[in-house]
């Protein structure tokens, strides 16, 4: 579970919302608690992830909404609707139309493209390696992530729960007529809810964060539906198809980002 950012990465290719890692404990800051997570809680966590974990290819479909907090403390709800597939071990490709803006990605183990159709602007970045190498550079490197980015890792409670401080199971309820089961979580930035259905599949149905630690605490919600297991997923989907005037923009690394540090001006000669 990431913790939510406004800052840009890809000037203004970000897509969905954007992530950064939760700042490390300053030195001399006493280590946190051992989490306190419900057995039951655990299990159903661990069930979900496992059967995401087994599957090598799969697609879902997600309905958003996301707060945005104005100057004023006011909150603005905007809503998108997102597409994912993923194939491991290095295919990803994610289509997001929302509110504000559509984003397309895409990943084939060889190179990472973003490209914003409205903008007509694209980001590409040359990227080897597995889908989870991909997540963590997009959040490491590229400062920004996938929605719903922690069910595409091979370990996906892992991704979830890593800073968990406290967690149990609030009860059995139901989403878009789905019997589920109803998790509560909570971590050091973040409390987040997840509703695992209750039966043969245990998929995930639906997330809400709550950003605590950000002014008037924004949520983001997400309900997830036609999760498909069976299709085969080509090649193509992963290969990133782009406009022939799409225009190129670097993405804008961490080290880019920061301002040049002054150099100190030569004296002057006496």
């Amino acid at each position: 579970m990431r913790t939510l950012t406004r800052a840009g990465t890809l000037l203004s290719l970000t897509l969905g919302l954007g992530a950064l890692p939760s700042p490390a404990p300053a030195e001399g800051d006493s280590p946190p608690p051992a989490p306190v997570v419900e057995e039951r809680a655990r299990q159903w966590l661990h069930d979900m992830s496992e059967y995401l974990r087994a599957s090598k290819s799969y697609s879902f479909h997600a309905d958003i909404q996301y707060d945005d907090v104005l100057p004023s403390g006011q909150k603005i709800a905007f809503a998108a609707e997102t597409d994912i597939a993923l194939r491991r071990p290095n295919g990803i490709h994610a289509r997001q139309v929302s509110d504000t803006g559509s984003k397309r990605l895409w990943f084939d183990g060889k190179q990472l493209t973003l490209l914003d159709p409205q903008k007509n602007t694209v980001g590409v970045e040359a990227l080897s390696g597995n889908t989870d190498k991909a997540l963590e550079y997009m959040v490491n490197e590229l400062h920004f992530s996938l929605p719903l980015a922690d069910f595409l890792y091979e370990d996906p409670a892992r991704a979830l729960g890593h800073n968990t401080r406290y967690g149990f199971v609030v009860g059995p309820s139901s989403v878009g007529g789905i019997p589920c089961q109803h998790l509560a979580f909570v971590d050091s930035h973040v409390d987040w809810q997840i509703w695992i259905e209750d039966g043969r599949l245990p998929l995930p149905r639906k997330l809400v964060i709550t950003y605590k630690t950000l002014p008037s605490s924004p949520q983001f919600s997400a309900t997830l539906s036609d999760w498909d297991f069976g299709s085969r997923l080509p090649d193509s989907l992963f290969q990133a198809r782009l406009p022939a005037d799409a225009m190129r923009i670097p993405f804008l690394k961490e080290a880019q980002a920061r301002p040049p540090t002054p150099e100190a001006k030569p004296k002057e000669k006496q």
